[in-house]
């Protein structure tokens, strides 16, 4: 199952950390008048369809939500191989979204009940104004809640997100990848390749590659990063339910399978977009098609995930956008 997240094209399954996190020489104040401490730790937090959701509270200063991808991975990864690099200078919230990691299955997985959720856990918090960090596909969702609750909103991070999942552009760019490090022309498509011809072709370079032992490539070229990673996810009792709603069920969930990069330009508030010039899962270049108004962008030299293969360089991008030294 975790093959299939990886070559679903949008996992969040994190790879390995070159260098250590940025010293903690600048820490701040973990509340404002504005914003209270909030209690560290692991609760859980009943949504209002009954759904319990699990929450982890971590750090200090500016409080954010991580917005976990997959879809359906978890926020444990994260919080081990990046996340917590961050924690010197930001509150981390860790949210399980449902039928994700620690969280329980739930009956609905529509985008808009999965926004509602990230909402119904800023209120139980009391937090007013929290910024998001979103990864990979938890791009729409981040996006999505900025468009609904813009009011509770007062920064958006993007790392290697996606925001047209599973789209031609996308597909088309895996398999020119896969058919430039196979050497294997015959594999290669168009540029104006779409359609059913397109998805075929891609199950059929998705393979090859997978056939090939370098399946792990979309993520990073770390072989024995990602067996890390799975050693972290086979930890616990990791639920990957929404993740299976969403990829197998396409005619049930068709709005997480639109293009929401057009309607960034609706998002007004400050932006950063983190890329990954080696990102074979989103693409290199799917953040030129954002349109957010207030937009920054950092290119990284690192793979789909940035907060761990280059995790100095990631926390500082995010440091100076969320919490700017006075």
């Amino acid at each position: 199952m975790r093959a299939l997240f990886a070559l679903a094209l949008l996992s969040l399954l994190p790879v390995a950390c070159a260098g250590p996190p940025p010293p903690a020489n600048d820490a701040r104040p973990a509340a404002t008048a504005e914003q209270p401490a909030l209690p560290m730790g692991e609760r859980r937090i009943a949504a209002s369809d009954g759904t319990e959701l699990y929450v982890k509270v971590a750090g200090q200063g500016p409080v954010c939500i991580f917005v976990h991808g997959g879809p359906g991975q978890g926020s444990l990864s994260f919080e081990k191989m990046g996340g917590q690099a961050l924690e010197s200078f930001l509150t981390l919230v860790y949210l399980d979204q449902r039928g994700s990691g620690k969280s329980a299955n739930a009956k609905d997985y529509h985008l808009d009940r999965v926004v509602q959720d990230i909402e119904e856990v800023r209120q139980a918090l009391g937090v007013d104004k929290p910024c998001l960090i979103a990864h990979s596909f938890g791009g729409i969702l981040a996006v999505a809640y900025a468009q609904r609750h813009p009011q509770h909103v007062s920064r958006l991070v993007m790392a290697n997100t996606s925001l047209d999942f599973m789209g031609d552009a996308q597909r088309r760019m895996q398999i020119h990848f896969i058919s430039e490090l196979l050497k294997d022309d015959a594999l290669d498509v168009g540029d104006d390749a779409a359609g059913d011809a397109l998805a075929a072709a891609h199950e059929k370079a998705r393979k090859a590659l997978q056939a090939s032992g370098n399946g792990y490539r979309f993520l990073s070229e770390d072989k024995a990063a990602v067996a890390r990673m799975s050693e972290i996810d086979d930890s616990y009792p990791r639920t990957i339910d929404y993740g299976m709603a969403v990829i197998t069920g396409p005619a049930t969930l068709p709005e997480y399978y639109r293009d929401y990069a057009p309607s960034t330009a609706t998002v007004r508030v400050p932006v950063l977009v983190i890329s990954g010039r080696r990102d074979h899962a989103v693409g290199p270049a799917h953040f030129r098609t954002f349109r957010f108004p207030d937009q920054r962008v950092v290119e990284l030299d690192t793979g789909h995930l940035p907060y761990y293969e280059n995790t100095r360089a990631f926390a500082a991008a995010i440091r100076d956008f969320v919490a700017p030294a006075p």
